[in-house]
């Protein structure tokens, strides 16, 4: 009986997002009637068209400033999240960066980093990447770490455990599966903005393809490698970060 109604409610999820992808094209094709954007179709042969080892190439050189940006990020937001568990100067410094590259967007991180850096440098849009996806990493690591339950840190010092023991133990194990669905949004951004600070600098990458189909009045183009890099966040998100943040929860369960 149980099963069949998870069933059933797992149906209607199903329907309900593939109705939300028809909705979204029978707009474009409503608003590509008046001759406003090329139709999906027309977006589809140009796509057909492109050649696969740009696609690839393109693609792997967005994948990388995303995940270089990312593992920044990441490592940054570890050390100042540990850091800030146990130390309040700390923390009021981390969440101070917090609001401060909150307040802050990507564009402006683009338009400051490729005039300072330069256009050619492959740094940009992975500090744009690092630099957006930071707060959400950091301070989804302080709220883990606080959110760990204090009766298992007294229980594994009772058993006369060390402080390697409590971390190994308790505070990782439990703070893992939040840092890890704050990485799974945070990963997905930075692949989303790092194309911001690739189409202002860069000489490579969807964000440089966009902008250099947009240059040259090309809305097919435009579209066609916007498209792509839906496709690429959404394969990463299904395939790779969605299954590991399930399988990190399986410790709370």
């Amino acid at each position: 009986m149980e099963r069949a109604f998870l069933g059933g409610l797992m149906l209607r999820f199903r329907v309900g997002a593939l109705s939300s992808f028809i909705s979204l094209l029978l707009i474009w094709e409503v608003i590509s009637l008046p001759g406003l954007l090329p139709s999906p179709l027309t977006t589809l042969r140009y796509l057909a068209s492109l050649d696969p080892e740009s696609i690839a190439l393109h693609s792997i050189i967005t994948l990388y400033n995303s995940f270089a940006g990312f593992s920044l990020s990441m490592l940054l937001s570890l050390v100042l999240g540990f850091l800030s568990h146990r130390e309040e100067l700390i923390r009021g410094f981390s969440m101070g960066i917090c609001s401060l590259f909150n307040s802050t967007s990507a564009l402006i991180w683009s338009l400051i980093l490729v005039s300072t850096i330069g256009i050619l440098s492959p740094l940009p849009p992975i500090l744009v990447a690092s630099a957006v996806s930071l707060p959400q990493l950091l301070s989804a690591t302080i709220a883990a770490l606080d959110s760990v339950d204090k009766n298992l840190i007294e229980a594994v010092r009772s058993l006369g455990g060390s402080s390697v023991d409590e971390y190994l133990d308790v505070i990782i194990p439990g703070s893992l599966p939040m840092i890890i669905a704050a990485s799974r949004v945070a990963l997905g951004l930075s692949l989303r903005i790092s194309v911001v600070a690739e189409a202002f600098g860069s000489s490579g990458g969807i964000g440089y393809m966009i902008m250099r189909s947009y240059n040259l009045a090309d809305a097919p183009g435009v579209l066609a490698w916007s498209l792509i890099l839906i496709a690429l966040v959404l394969a990463l998100d299904r395939l790779l970060l969605m299954p590991v943040e399930e399988r990190s929860s399986s410790w709370l369960k």
